[in-house]
């Protein structure tokens, strides 16, 4: 996520009902940070799957797939979603800037590129009672239909949208899009039936849910594969890793959230070191829930510390903690 643009709220009174909320009803966050660039022509496929790394030809119209933006060391820099709106039209969102500014570059002449960022305003409603919650503001019928990873254009609360099946949660939901203008009026109608819910609230669910964010778990020199996203990025690299994420419990003193990693993290250099890239108090385990990068031979057993001293009584578990089986977000609606 970056700030460039747009502020974050950390939280609205209470971050941790804000994620209650969401975790047992649906709650609201404003997106309106990120990024955003439509590329259209013939060649626009190719231009976002070489920028990507990810086949771009083969998504339908209406689909979204998640992508990683990877440095010339194949060192992973940040992650993207890209939103097939046309037969030769794509939109990349990310939370960088710099990655917009490098794909307005990077397109050939005769492609027509535009930069949406401040166009748009970018909500997310989040939890198993999103869809019923959009029901209350009208007509949810081509939304309920709407595929994992999908989107539609729909009107909500008689404001035109577009609305895509996705979040960063770990729960059912939908990322709303709207012109910058209507903004005001959609986060009303919104957040009167969703409780709106800050940076801090978002920061723990996605850490619950075992989900990167660059700013944190790309702040070291790690290739995808040890980030846990191997899968989505063509490479002719074969180095085995040497570094992988893990998901861990532990305690500490005098910690404030939303927390960020210091600037001189370090890789590990020992099987029982713990770089730490991401923690929060989270609702799910009751304690101290966070990510990091041990050395790919760690064993499971090891008992791991922190070098900087913040955390203790570091104990590894599942990753991701909440929804092992990642099943919530695709599962079908109630």
């Amino acid at each position: 996520m970056a700030l460039e643009h747009y502020p974050l709220i950390d939280d609205y009174g209470d971050p941790a009902a804000e994620a209650r909320a969401c975790r047992t009803d649906c709650a609201l966050f404003d997106f309106s940070f990120l990024e955003c660039v439509r590329v259209t022509g013939a060649g626009a496929g190719g231009v976002v799957a070489t920028f990507t790394g990810r086949p771009a030809d083969a998504l339908a119209e209406g689909r979204i797939h998640y992508a990683l933006r990877v440095g010339s060391h194949g060192q992973a820099l940040a992650d993207l979603t890209v939103w097939r709106t046309g037969v030769q039209s794509f939109e990349v969102m990310s939370g960088r800037r710099n990655d917009i500014t490098d794909l307005c570059a990077y397109a050939a002449s005769d492609l027509d590129v535009r930069d949406l960022a401040g166009e748009r305003a970018v909500f997310a409603i989040q939890g198993p009672g999103s869809l019923e919650a959009l029901r209350r503001l009208g007509d949810v019928g081509p939304i309920e239909r709407v595929p994992y990873f999908g989107f539609c254009r729909h009107a909500i609360a008689g404001i035109p949208c577009t609305i895509g099946r996705l979040g960063y949660t770990g729960e059912a939901g939908f990322e709303v899009i709207a012109a910058r203008r209507d903004a005001h009026d959609l986060w009303q109608a919104l957040s009167a039936q969703a409780r709106p819910a800050g940076f801090i609230a978002a920061d723990m669910l996605r850490i619950e849910a075992g989900f990167v964010l660059f700013q944190n778990e790309f702040c070291l020199p790690v290739s995808p594969a040890e980030a846990g996203l191997g899968r989505l990025c063509r490479s002719t690299a074969r180095a085995a890793p040497q570094l992988a994420l893990i998901t861990f419990r532990a305690e500490a003193h005098a910690v404030r959230w939303p927390w960020t990693p210091p600037h001189a993290l370090k890789l590990p250099v020992s099987p029982d070191e713990i770089a730490v890239t991401s923690a929060c108090d989270s609702i799910m385990a009751g304690s101290i829930l966070g990510l990091g990068y041990v050395r790919a031979d760690a064993a499971v057993e090891t008992r791991l510390h922190d070098p900087a001293g913040t955390f203790v009584n570091i104990e590894r578990t599942a990753m991701p903690f909440y929804d092992t089986a990642k099943q919530r977000p695709r599962a079908p609606w109630r």
